[in-house]
């Protein structure tokens, strides 16, 4: 049996102790839905040539 989008937000909800209303799941679903539409669609995406890049400045450096 597949678990509902709701369900599977309801549970990441209680798994990272953010409390989400019943009245606000569906919407929050749906948000959570879009944005994992989004994110599947970097898969692809050709990235072989990306170089990364710190979003955390190193502690070792001093400061700009």
């Amino acid at each position: 049996m597949t678990e509902s989008m709701t369900d599977q937000v309801r549970g990441l909800a209680r798994l990272v102790g953010i409390s989400i209303s019943e009245e606000d799941l569906p919407e929050v679903a749906n948000r959570f839905l879009s944005l994992m539409t989004e994110l599947n669609g970097l898969t692809e995406m050709d990235l072989a040539d990306i170089q990364p890049v710190s979003v955390f400045p190193d502690e070792d450096e001093p400061d700009a």
